[in-house]
């Protein structure tokens, strides 16, 4: 009797927060330390890649909107209320930067330690040069602002409602609006060099739009999903993109948003919130209820695409090859038992690990993300018990 079975390892593993309040954004200044803000005035921190989450005191009960650090010792957070945030001792202590002439602040982020930009309602723009000591307001529009991106002084950006961005070339002194084509909320905005920019919206649907003149154009890309739009992007390189959304929605691109691939959270349920990718492999989101999600693999899962038992163990040719950045794996054991496919540079070195863990009898898919290697040609091996087999597969970048 042949059983066609479907399941996927959830590879965006649940971490324990020690917090049932929303967390609202997520930031890592390298793959060990890290912080997130939310509800009530939380903040949380960890130094060990979130085995272990320890709560900070931020002072206040305000929702905390966005957390971003420019070094391990220097970040800044904003929230409800016109609350602005900062911290010289890795959070430690917070005090307020005592943002003025806004009647709210929506987003908040630094280039270095000096120069940030927050934005808020009513096309309120401000910006600091000193570390919040003092501001200079810009009265851009009258429209909500929701997001703000400082690339490299003097760029930024800033969005809001009805697909609205603005960017300044010469640190606001002046700010031109860009078409976007885009009517709904813009939720996110993020840019890979040296001109690459993605945004997502809130709406009726998922939408992605992509620019590759710095936002002088956009264009809709193929819509990750259904659901009623992302609240945030982490672009990772000029391809890679992963969306966050509502009912636990992970989505991901290597192409540049010609198609989009769902991810297992794990939890259909919770509204995911923010994101951060450290790298290609290692990124964390967060979402109501207090939950955290980490991925040291960059959500790639293991499948059982089939759980009927195989004459004896294959290894299938890699597709597509050659390939850039991720090619498909397909492997049976005849037995259950522990299991490792191992990627090797020419040189014989072991170049990744993609599956190393016990499975039962069957046939399995895995998604390998070749993003952290060189062109070139590598060789993969399943290995099981005494029973090794391998094949020549081309990375092209």
């Amino acid at each position: 009797m042949f059983l066609y079975v479907s399941f996927t390892k959830a590879d965006w593993q649940p971490q324990v927060s020690g917090t049932s309040e929303n967390l609202y954004s997520v930031y890592f200044i390298n793959q060990n330390t890290g912080w997130v803000v939310g509800f009530n005035g939380k903040i949380l921190y960890t130094s060990n890649g979130g085995i272990n989450w320890n709560a900070q005191s931020s002072g206040t009960t305000q929702t905390l909107f966005n957390v971003d650090f420019v070094s391990a010792s220097t970040g800044f957070i904003c929230g409800s209320l016109n609350t602005s945030l900062k911290t010289t001792n890795g959070g430690l202590n917070w005090s307020s930067l005592g943002v003025v002439n806004m009647t709210s602040i929506n987003d908040i982020d630094f280039a270095d330690a000096n120069t940030g930009y927050v934005c808020g309602a009513d096309g309120d723009i401000s910006r600091t040069t000193n570390g919040g000591a003092n501001w200079t307001k810009f009265d851009v529009s009258t429209t909500d602002f929701f997001v703000i991106k400082t690339l490299a002084p003097p760029l930024v950006y800033v969005c809001g409602i009805s697909g609205t961005i603005y960017w300044t070339t010469n640190s606001g002194a002046n700010w031109v609006q860009q078409t976007t084509g885009s009517n709904n909320y813009i939720s996110a905005i993020g840019f890979a060099p040296p001109h690459i920019g993605y945004f997502t919206t809130l709406g009726l649907t998922e939408q992605v739009y992509k620019s590759t003149n710095d936002g002088t154009n956009w264009i809709e890309v193929t819509s990750p999903g259904n659901t009623a739009g992302l609240n945030d992007l982490a672009v990772v390189t000029n391809t890679i993109v992963y969306g966050v959304g509502p009912s636990g929605v992970i989505r991901r691109t290597t192409n540049g948003g010609t198609s989009w691939e769902t991810q297992p959270s794990g939890d259909n349920i919770t509204f995911l919130r923010g994101i951060f990718m450290v790298d290609s492999s290692l990124g964390y989101v967060v979402g109501n209820n207090g939950r955290i999600l980490k991925t040291v693999n960059g959500g790639i899962g293991i499948q059982q695409i089939s759980s009927s038992v195989p004459n004896g163990f294959t290894l299938k040719q890699n597709y597509p090859n050659p390939f850039n950045p991720v090619t498909h794996i397909e492997f049976s054991i005849p037995k259950s038992g522990n299991v490792k496919l191992k990627i090797y540079d020419v040189s014989g070195k072991v170049a990744a690990v993609p599956v190393n863990q016990n499975l039962s009898i069957g046939t399995y898919k895995i998604d390998f993300d070749a993003s952290q290697l060189a062109s070139g040609v590598y060789f993969y091996s399943i290995l099981s018990g005494d029973f090794t087999l391998t094949k020549r597969m081309i990375l092209v970048k």
